[in-house]
């Protein structure tokens, strides 16, 4: 190793904010515990330690910290550094989707969707969950809802409220969306499409 790369190995200035993250992750904030825990989790700056890793992510968690929640929850559903765990991934998706995350409320909506981590299938339950991360502005939840509706599986058949949910989610961004929106407006009634439309355009102009 040139002298060079040692001196990009060790940077002051990372290893001042790598000992800044350790001090407040040891007062407590779950911030910096989760910062610590991806540090470790990938071995950033510091040795791949799971164990650490884990450790700081479920002192986070424990204060309802949204990305340490998701990442543990990740962990336990593939077996990363942990022992696969689908009832300690449920109880952590559930606990974020309950505090308000947008990604936790999408995969607790797929899991009950679809039966996994141990739940039995449930779709209106599946469908309130999508609901809650759509109305959030997550793509895929609105996707997802889109199709649903747009196919009729598991819910009545929609073809107006598909077309709405798939717009919003090709406006933020998803890419599928825009052919099954295609799609719909085929076989739609031209003043139904319209009327959608000019709802939606209304909606946005009262929120903006």
């Amino acid at each position: 190793m040139s002298q060079k790369d040692v001196a990009a190995t060790f940077n002051p200035d990372q290893l001042r904010a790598e000992a800044a993250i350790r001090k407040a992750a040891r007062e407590g904030n779950a911030e910096a515990q989760f910062r610590l825990g991806v540090m470790f989790g990938n071995g950033d700056g510091v040795g791949l330690d799971y164990e650490q890793a884990r450790n700081w992510f479920e002192q986070a968690a424990a204060q309802g910290h949204e990305g340490a929640l998701l990442t543990l929850a990740w962990m336990h559903a593939n077996g990363t550094g942990v022992d696969v765990d689908e009832d300690r991934a449920r109880e952590l998706y559930l606990k974020a989707a309950g505090l308000g995350s947008a990604k936790a409320q999408y995969v607790v909506g797929t899991m009950y969707r679809f039966a996994q981590y141990g739940v039995h299938k449930d779709i209106p339950t599946a469908v309130q969950w999508y609901l809650k991360a759509a109305d959030q502005g997550m793509a895929t939840a609105q996707f997802a809802l889109g199709r649903m509706l747009m196919e009729g599986k598991g819910v009545m058949q929609d073809d107006a409220a598909a077309l709405q949910w798939l717009s919003l989610a090709h406006v933020n961004g998803s890419k599928r969306a825009e052919d099954y929106v295609k799609h719909l407006i085929k076989r739609m009634d031209p003043a139904v499409v319209r009327e959608v439309r000019e709802r939606m355009t209304g909606q946005n102009g009262s929120a903006g």
